[in-house]
């Protein structure tokens, strides 16, 4: 809410506070660019209060996850365990083109009279902007985005990152929303991506480039990457020390800032050269200089010692200074020999290489599943591993909420392998393990999309026939593709973590509290009266959230289906004596208690509990009633 205007002073936006507060009366929804019709709707989708809950589907100990359904409930979830814990964000959301409108149906459960309250809308209007939703128009789709990239931000570290695959159908509208959402003043850069080679035979211009468009939380350092050493193919007797050289500079310049100590004769042999010629420098040297002029970019002292030190090669008349892969001269006095690698920073046409285009992809995917189109536009691996390798260190946290085909989690693992490799290689692993070496890790969300059987047979029948899939759908591909990515890593890198922990998201039956009365069923209010061990699983992975712990943090089952320590908050999940908990519970440096109360049946335990926190040295802020 808060901005630095040009004079330096803070400046609250209102508007946006009364939207943080719940207020979204104030905000404009007529016009173009960020005043789009159903903007308040869809502001009011991301704070809305969120009745979903994960689900296992599976019992891995990994570190990755995978979670099936609406990428909209799965970010309300995941804010709960990983507020600014995500160092990045990749997303490939729809390209809004006109071949078809969005599969995400936003829910709209609220009642339309609290919408029309909450809202300040008319009904006529209401009942237009939900048909709007998942429309190919520029304010469905920015409607679509809005709540999805204001929960995306919370997740960010400080000096998290996000990318985001787009084309021209959205980059302008995009560039706009981001700006408003993460402060223009924390765009990073628009890149252009080459999307394939051939063009198709038409009179019009062929579209073969797409857009990554980059935002910072607040801020973030790029590493530098590996120059191209076929750019630096020149030789000389220095060769074996410094590495090959190019001659991309003269020593002289014309749009330099004059200095009379940087105009100076050189003599090299029986030859003299003057920036610009004798000509120039004889008029300078009458005082007939501009600001701006002819000199040498180097000081006199420095040339001297680049020339005696084979820095210097003179080609055409014209002085050039060589630049090696390994060695450079120092900045400053004594001025030496320095040995390095060389890199470089990363270009904002980086992704023109066809490496990163959709061709490379399809090839990959084909290896992977030994079938041809089994998934339009799918990005390539080495896309998601350039950023990954840029941006992020052992052990960060990566997020895809648009999962697609899984390409940013198979990325992901081939990072860990490749860092497991070099690390391996160096003999810092001891039996193929070490304390020090962290993997990254990923969190996937994909909608349970079916596939269509006509307009998608080959994916359909990979799923049908091959994965038995009852019911084909884009998240079986997604799930299928790790797995195999995972199987292949796991040959070359037997110790890595290539698994993932799969959740669903299903509603939370158990709300009944939230709810008015007349809004709540009878399975509200008598839910989870008959517990199965799954059923437990599922509330322990809700209580994870509740107590913001990451949801692949181990939990040690001390009494089953009713009591379980994770870290140091403990679980009441289900009936239990108080002798047996604070029998359980001593000397395990517990510092919180969460009872989830419409599991527990025994009335008197939450009272008993109360009176005997000081036993296990805690207070009663330390007790926390959930459900």
């Amino acid at each position: 809410c808060l901005s630095i205007e040009n004079d330096n002073q803070l400046t609250l936006d209102t508007g946006k506070l009364k939207a943080l507060l719940g207020d979204f009366s104030e905000i404009k929804e007529e016009g173009y660019g960020l005043d789009f019709v159903g903007k308040k709707i869809a502001l009011n989708q991301a704070f809305k209060k969120n009745h979903k809950i994960l689900k296992p589907l599976n019992k891995s100990t990994s570190k990755h996850i995978l979670i099936k359904g609406d990428n909209l409930d799965a970010l309300k979830i995941l804010k709960q365990s990983y507020s600014e814990k995500i160092k990045m964000i990749y997303i490939d959301p729809p390209y809004n083109t006109k071949n078809k409108n969005f599969i995400y149906g936003d829910d709209f459960s609220q009642s339309n009279e609290e919408v029309l309250k909450t809202l300040d809308y008319s009904k006529e209007k209401l009942d237009y902007i939900k048909n709007l939703f998942g429309l190919k128009s520029h304010s469905g789709w920015l409607s679509f985005m809005y709540p999805r990239l204001l929960l995306a931000r919370d997740l960010l570290q400080q000096d998290g990152v996000i990318f985001i695959s787009i084309d021209d159908n959205e980059c302008a509208q995009l560039k706009l929303l981001c700006d408003e959402i993460f402060g223009e003043g924390n765009f990073v850069a628009e890149m252009p991506r080459l999307t394939k080679k051939a063009g198709k035979s038409t009179n019009q211009i062929a579209k073969n480039h797409d857009y990554v468009l980059c935002y910072q939380k607040n801020s973030i350092n790029f590493k530098q990457i590996d120059i191209d050493e076929n750019d630096y193919s020149l030789k000389d007797e220095f060769y074996n020390e410094r590495g090959g050289y190019k001659l991309n500079q003269n020593l002289d310049y014309n749009s330099l800032q004059y200095n009379k100590r940087m105009d100076y004769e050189i003599v090299i042999g029986n030859e003299k050269f003057y920036a610009g010629g004798l000509e120039t420098y004889t008029e300078r040297q009458k005082g007939n200089f501009g600001t701006i002029d002819w000199v040498w970019r180097w000081s006199k002292a420095k040339f001297d010692f680049g020339l005696a030190n084979g820095f210097v090669e003179v080609k055409n008349n014209r002085i050039y200074t060589k630049t090696y892969t390994k060695a450079k001269i120092s900045d400053s006095k004594p001025y030496k020999i320095e040995y390095f690698n060389r890199t470089k920073n990363i270009s904002s046409i980086e992704f023109l290489d066809n490496k990163y285009s959709n061709d490379m992809s399809n090839k990959k995917l084909q290896l992977i599943f030994n079938v041809k189109n089994i998934f339009d536009y799918s990005k390539p691996v080495e896309l998601i591993n350039f950023l990954i390798d840029q941006t992020t260190e052992k052990g960060d946290t990566i997020l895809d909420f648009f999962a697609g085909s899984g390409t940013t989690a198979h990325a992901v693992l081939e990072s860990n392998k490749s860092d497991y490799q070099k690390l391996s290689e160096g003999g810092g692993l001891f039996n193929g393990l070490s304390a020090a070496f962290k993997e990254r890790r990923f969190i996937l969300v994909q909608l349970d999309e079916k596939i269509d059987p006509k307009n998608d047979k080959s994916a359909h029948d990979f799923c049908l026939n091959t994965l038995k899939s009852p019911s084909p759908s884009i998240f079986d591909i997604t799930e299928e593709r790790i797995k195999r990515a995972g199987a292949k890593i796991k040959e070359a890198c037997p110790n890595l973590d290539v698994g993932f922990r799969a959740f669903e998201i299903i509603d939370d039956e158990t709300h009944a509290n939230d709810k008015n009365l007349s809004q709540a069923h009878q399975k509200d209010l008598f839910a989870y009266s008959n517990l199965d061990r799954m059923e437990t699983q599922t509330i322990l992975i809700k209580l994870l959230g509740c107590e913001g712990l990451e949801l692949t943090t181990p939990i040690i089952c001390l009494i089953e289906n009713a009591l379980y320590l994770a870290l140091n908050t403990a679980f009441i999940v289900g009936d239990v004596e108080m002798s047996e908990v604070l029998e359980n519970l001593k000397d395990k440096g517990v510092e919180k208690i969460s009872m989830y109360m419409p599991a527990i049946s025994n009335d008197r335990l939450c009272l008993e509990l109360g009176s005997n926190l000081l036993d296990l040295k805690l207070e009663s802020s330390d007790l926390k009633i959930r459900g």
